[in-house]
């Protein structure tokens, strides 16, 4: 009996055990799902992990001879996950305290970001702003400071057109580009937009596990970017810098004349100058000015520098070399002088008369020397520029068939791209019959006259055509008849040094003129330099010069282009040269720069240089 009691108070304590047990259970439950519910939902929100994108270092950019033109250097950039953020206003106005950043711009940048990707508000912040960062980064959830690689241009505003610069993708670009995220650096202009495929790598990831107040906790995980492939270019960079200063110091001069002299309506807006290997195509040095710096455009700009860049009349950002056109003048005549051999039955020995004008029609087509030259064969009409030749073969030409000469025009590669490996290059035109029909309206205007012909036999009129197709024209005399891509990039190589792609040179036209009638034309553009049009220039030159002026009116009482496009040795050609002057007045203006380029490159007081152009 007595045991049946002592088991039964046992069971009953056992019994009330497990009720206090339950209760302190159920109240612990209570307390963590029910009363601290909110408390913990908040906590779990804070408590997870962040993919951050490691961003790749893009490909490097070498010369000819591998020296380093473009590079990545690290830098530290301030970036923020807006999904960390509870009040972002608080976080941008704090961080605008610290940077200077523009909270205008940024709240409009993060209208359509992804909350969850971090989103780069600026970039190369100095060591004093990185100090107040990192002493106040606890009260800016969802801040991220990082190394970032960034662009660095070895030269500031050296070949900028050629290199080109990078900014910030725009929203229009990333509808376009699915791989690319808000912030990423692509290229605009030059190379680095060209190029962007090969350039820019592939990025890498971290994971990270961010705290309640969006802080970095520690590092999870690391997959480390691709760099992007680097660039081994034609170009040279002794010869570029001599181009490039050759170019500016002539502009400049005749600026400060134009200021002086009220007779000058207006002073140049800028100019250009290629270089290529005549044999393959290779770019040696291609300069335009005014330049401009293009690590001006890896932070945000000033709207004072922007409006400086954005100049209506110098346009700092044109490549004049590529992207321009205007009238040829007198180089044009290498084509009406070719044409005239293949199909009128012209020889270098073929004598014509000059009164100082060609009439036809009534109408007076005036030489640029007013008594005339008299008695005067082919090959010296080319050395003279003598007008009064050109005009009577033009208009020869015309009578034969009056698309002709447009026909031999486009066999040079006028009025077509040259597919140079540099964006927004210039078609240029070849004005005839069809364009005439085309651009006006009115059947009159549409009729396409022999005057219009016999001007563009001089290189008037409305031919437009671009420092590119023009140094090709004067490589395809120099070469015998070959047409080839003007090639800026001569192979890609990964980090390693291994040849990606190896750019071979393309042939895009054999000149339908025999290699004896291009002699006659070679003949007459070393009559330029040695009796002709540029004499005075190129007489202390101890090589042989092939060359042609041209003077090209642009109408609206404004003062003419210059232009000069040559070759060196006339025998053995090394390099092709086209120097354009917008407004420059004269071809005069030219030949001090063409006359500069030979003897950088021949290294005249040193005897010969090694052949740069060789491939």
């Amino acid at each position: 009996m007595r045991e049946n009691q002592e088991e039964d108070r046992r069971l009953l304590l056992f019994r009330i055990l497990l009720a206090v047990l339950f209760v302190v259970l159920v109240g612990r439950l209570y307390y963590l799902q029910v009363y601290s519910y909110q408390k913990f939902k908040e906590l779990s929100k804070g408590y997870r992990t962040s993919v951050i994108p490691i961003r790749a270092p893009r490909g490097k950019i070498y010369d000819r001879d591998k020296k380093v033109l473009v590079s990545n250097r690290l830098a530290y950039s301030v970036s923020i996950i807006p999904a960390e953020i509870d009040k972002l206003d608080l976080v941008l106005k704090r961080l605008d305290e610290i940077i200077n950043l523009n909270v205008k711009k940024t709240k409009e940048k993060l209208k359509n970001a992804s909350t969850n990707k971090p989103i780069i508000l600026e970039r190369d912040i100095d060591r004093k702003e990185l100090i107040l960062l990192e002493e106040n980064k606890d009260e800016i959830p969802g801040l991220l400071i990082e190394k970032t690689p960034i662009r660095e241009y070895i030269d500031q505003n050296f070949a900028s057109h050629v290199l080109g610069y990078l900014s910030e993708i725009s929203g229009a670009e990333l509808k376009e580009r699915e791989d690319y995220s808000l912030g990423d650096l692509i290229g605009k202009t030059g190379l680095e937009l060209r190029y962007e495929e090969y350039l820019r790598g592939k990025k890498g990831k971290k994971l990270i596990e961010v705290n309640n107040l969006g802080q970095k906790v520690r590092t999870l995980g690391i997959k480390k970017p691709t760099p992007g492939y680097n660039l081994v270019l034609n170009l040279d960079y002794q010869l570029q810098k001599e181009v490039e200063q050759l170019l500016k110091s002539e502009i400049e001069k005749l600026i400060k004349l134009a200021k002086q002299d009220k007779d000058i309506s207006q002073p140049p807006s800028g100019g250009a100058v290629i270089i290529t290997n005549p044999k393959n195509g290779s770019i040696l040095a291609m300069a335009s000015y005014p330049d401009y710096n293009p690590e001006q455009f890896l932070t945000e700009i000033t709207k004072k520098e922007w409006k400086k860049l954005n100049n209506s009349y110098t346009q700092p950002l044109l490549n004049r070399a590529v992207s321009t056109s205007a009238p040829s003048g007198s180089i044009f005549k290498i084509v009406t002088g070719s044409a005239s051999l293949e199909e009128l039955g012209i020889t270098a020995k073929t004598k014509f008369y000059d009164p100082g004008y060609y009439k036809t029609g009534g109408v007076k087509f005036r030489n640029w020397y007013p008594g005339g030259q008299g008695e005067i064969n082919f090959v010296d009409s080319i050395a003279w520029s003598n007008n009064t030749v050109f005009f009577k073969l033009g208009h020869r030409l015309y009578k034969k068939d009056k698309t002709l000469l447009q026909e031999y025009a486009r066999e040079f590669g006028l009025g077509d791209k040259t597919q140079v490996d540099l964006p927004n290059e210039a078609t240029g035109l070849v004005p005839g019959p069809a364009w005439r029909k085309k651009y006006f309206e009115k059947r009159e205007n549409q009729i396409w006259y022999p005057g219009y012909t016999i001007n563009l036999s001089i290189g008037q009129g409305n031919l437009r055509v671009s420092p590119i197709q023009l140094v090709n024209l004067v490589s395809a005399v120099a070469n015998g008849g070959k047409l080839y891509q003007p090639l800026v990039v001569d192979k890609i190589v990964d980090s390693q040094g291994k040849v990606v792609k190896d750019i071979k040179p393309k042939l895009l036209n054999e000149i339908p003129v025999s290699k004896s009638h291009l002699k006659i034309i070679k003949k007459g553009m070393v009559g330029v330099t040695s009796y002709g049009t540029a004499r005075s220039v190129f007489k202390d030159i101890p090589i042989k010069v092939a060359g042609k002026t041209g003077t090209a009116q642009t109408g609206r009482n404004r003062p003419n282009h210059g232009w000069f496009a040559g070759f060196a040795p006339a025998d053995d050609p090394k390099i092709a040269i086209t120097v354009f002057i917008e407004y420059g007045a004269s071809s005069a203006n030219t030949l001090p720069i063409a006359k500069g380029i030979i003897k950088e490159y021949f290294d005249l007081n040193n005897n010969f240089k090694s052949d740069k152009s060789a491939s």
